[in-house]
């Protein structure tokens, strides 16, 4: 009997009956833990320990994996921000549980907090063996969850931290609508930070041209450069609230205003809440051509190409 308790352990605390009989575990062993209260069958098929982690076993009983924004915040992947539980199941499945009972029908997700995504189309992408989506899987549905902006944060994010290669990411959206592929165009695996490719794409939106993480001596690299010397930093929560952070970007800020450039230092409530105004702000320089070196400007020396 601790056989198949430990195995269940190994495997995360959730397993299916067919995992467990592929490592030697035979059915009359399960059942009897069943029984003997020490496994809860979870749904047909699915067993897990008392102490299984809660989303993955709320996920198995509704009929899926936990699996597109759940997994990817657990990856330290930029996405929107969703509390919900949102669990991949197959597409043509017809009967979803509840997932706290599953005699139960689930009805409306939405009463549960969790969000239902019927499995998409993906050549060559395997299912996974236990409760939780792969990362592509993963990957793949957060694509068509999320709002075509924070998609694209999420495909920087995923190719910055080189979890996925371009490559990759056409065959994996290769049987997307033309909609969702074309996203690809609008990516960028050199953004900083999910804050810095929100900001892109608002430029992009009124097409401002920019530059992004450019080299600016005695400054190291900025978030995004317009024209020649407008320069925005973008200040995300986790990175710019500890003292040496503040001083250093003051530091910075200084340096790139002795080389001529004019910066603004936008909070990550400025990018996330407020990009209505701060685009505004942001026209009317390049409409006055602030964001050009003047005549002046190169009279003093100051009209460096910079990056």
């Amino acid at each position: 009997m601790t056989q198949v308790l430990e195995m269940v352990s190994r495997l995360g605390g959730i397993a299916s009956v067919a995992a467990l009989n592929s490592r030697g575990i035979p059915s009359g062993l399960i059942h009897g833990a069943v029984e003997r209260g020490q496994l809860e069958r979870v749904r047909r098929g699915w067993v897990a320990l008392p102490d299984a982690p809660v989303d993955a076993v709320r996920a198995v009983r509704v009929g899926g994996r936990v699996s597109c924004l759940s997994v990817l915040k657990s990856e330290k992947i930029w996405c929107a921000r969703d509390s919900r539980l949102h669990i991949r199941v197959p597409a043509r499945v017809s009967e979803l549980s509840s997932p706290h009972d599953r005699r139960i029908p689930l009805g409306r997700p939405e009463r549960f907090g969790i969000t239902v995504h019927r499995s998409l189309r993906a050549s060559g992408l395997a299912e996974p063996e236990g409760p939780v989506d792969s990362f592509t899987w993963a990957l793949l549905h957060s694509i068509v969850c999320q709002s075509k902006t924070d998609a694209i944060v999420t495909l920087d994010s995923a190719l910055s931290q080189r979890r996925i290669s371009r490559t990759e990411l056409e065959f994996l959206v290769a049987e997307l609508p033309t909609l969702y592929r074309g996203y690809l165009d609008l990516t960028d695996p050199g953004a900083a930070s999910g804050l810095e490719t929100k900001a892109r794409l608002g430029l992009h939106r009124y097409n401002i041209p920019y530059r992004s993480q450019v080299p600016i001596p005695g400054a190291g690299f900025v978030d995004l450069l317009i024209g020649d010397r407008l320069v925005l930093e973008l200040d995300g929560r986790e990175w710019h609230s500890s003292d040496a952070a503040f001083t250093e970007d003051r530091r910075r800020d200084l340096t790139l205003a002795e080389l001529g450039c004019l910066v603004l230092r936008l909070s990550y409530d400025q990018v996330m809440g407020e990009w209505s105004r701060v685009i505004a702000v942001i026209r009317a320089l390049v409409a006055r051509g602030e964001h050009r070196w003047s005549a002046r400007h190169r009279r003093d020396g100051l009209a460096v190409r910079f990056g």
